[in-house]
């Protein structure tokens, strides 16, 4: 039999074992806890529910944006809606059951999508408008470009070229008592960038059309923003037998219709077309000369930047903006990236030195000689 000292040491090792087994097993949960939050946090997802690929620059967006997203080690759905609004708003139903960390969304319509960003937000996702304003519902973040500065410096661009135009018909006894006579083709008005943008033509024609420098003989708001509204507006003056100097576009596809319109009448180059986003057809116009100016968007700086911030927002930390917004909510962060103007003098570094287009797609209609030498 064991003595009393026997027993006593046996019964104090099965206490140390025991402890050892219990600081282990506390070890190995620590250990598996601490695995399942990293792999948590490290499982970012995020929706993307864009209104359609029609426009060029969407389509390259979205594979930035994805290709970043996924980069930093995040899941992308990427939902399109094809122009309908019950697809987006279904669209945006799967995001919100699929619980994702952040939504991104290019609103088909500005408006109607109020209660289903909203019933998101309820569910603790994170809600950035990409590019176009979401109106009267409150959300994280508003990433674009500066629309009434992108409307303003292309009418700027275009007023500049008519003074200069008056100015040479002076000095050869040319110029006559008449307003230059211009066209305003708008975008759609469901999408709030349509109305920014019309905020800054006016800003810089208002005081032209005061002093009656300069006539507004139509004006039309493109539903859809499609060309073939720009295509009937043009046709209609053209057929009356109106004089046009100018036409501003909201957007390359509506400066498209406007231009190809004004090549059937023979007239593309003789009237000066300006418009924005720097589509290879603009870009392209503009060498061969029937387009005055465009206006370069860094779209992937934007794409890039919107997926870092979607990945931080997700894990928590501060929205970064340079501004802030109304959106008939309150007041919102705006992030607001810089644009610049384009046309024959600096389309070589803006848009070709910076990789946004190839030079030999820019060029294929023309020899650089033969740009040269119409500069």
């Amino acid at each position: 039999m064991m003595n009393v000292k026997q027993r006593h040491i046996i019964f104090k090792t099965l206490i140390l074992m025991g402890s050892i087994m219990t600081i282990l097993v506390i070890s190995v949960a620590c250990g598996q806890i601490k695995s399942n939050t990293t792999e948590q946090e490290m499982h970012i997802k995020i929706g993307l529910a864009f209104d359609s690929f029609v426009v060029e620059r969407w389509q390259r967006e979205v594979e930035v944006l994805v290709a970043k997203a996924t980069e930093m080690g995040a899941t992308v759905d990427v939902q399109i809606a094809n122009e309908s609004v019950e697809k987006q708003r279904e669209q945006i139903q799967y995001l919100i059951a699929e619980r994702m960390d952040v939504i991104i969304v290019v609103p088909k319509d500005a408006t109607a999508l109020a209660d289903v960003l909203s019933e998101a937000r309820r569910n603790g996702i994170k809600i950035i408008a990409y590019d176009r304003l979401v109106i009267d519902t409150p959300v994280d973040l508003y990433i674009s470009f500066d629309n009434v500065g992108i409307g303003r410096g292309i009418s700027e661009r275009l007023v500049s070229k008519l003074d200069a135009l008056y100015y040479e018909q002076r000095k050869e006894n040319l110029a006559q008592n008449k307003p230059f006579n211009l066209l305003v083709i708008n975008g759609d008005p469901k999408d709030h960038n349509s109305t920014l943008l019309n905020k800054g033509f006016y800003e810089t024609l208002s005081p032209y059309v005061k002093s009656g420098k300069i006539k507004i003989v139509d004006e039309i708001w493109a539903l859809e923003w499609r060309e073939s509204y720009a295509k009937e507006l043009v046709e209609k003056h053209l057929r009356k037998g109106e004089h046009i100097d100018g036409i501003i576009a909201a957007n390359d596809v509506l400066a498209t219709g406007a231009i190809e319109t004004l090549a059937k009448w023979q007239l593309a180059g003789a009237v000066m077309v300006v418009s924005q986003d720097a589509e290879l057809s603009a870009c392209q116009r503009i060498v061969e000369k029937t387009q005055l100016a465009t206006v370069y968007k860094p779209i992937n700086d934007l794409a890039e930047t919107c997926a870092k911030i979607a990945i931080n927002m997700a894990k928590g930390e501060k929205v970064i903006a340079n501004d802030e917004i109304d959106n008939g909510s309150g007041v919102i962060p705006y992030l607001k990236l810089d644009t610049r103007v384009v046309d024959a003098d600096n389309i070589d570094a803006v848009i070709i030195q910076s990789g946004f287009h190839k030079e030999s797609d820019v060029y294929i209609n023309v020899t650089r000689e033969e740009e040269q030498n119409e500069k």
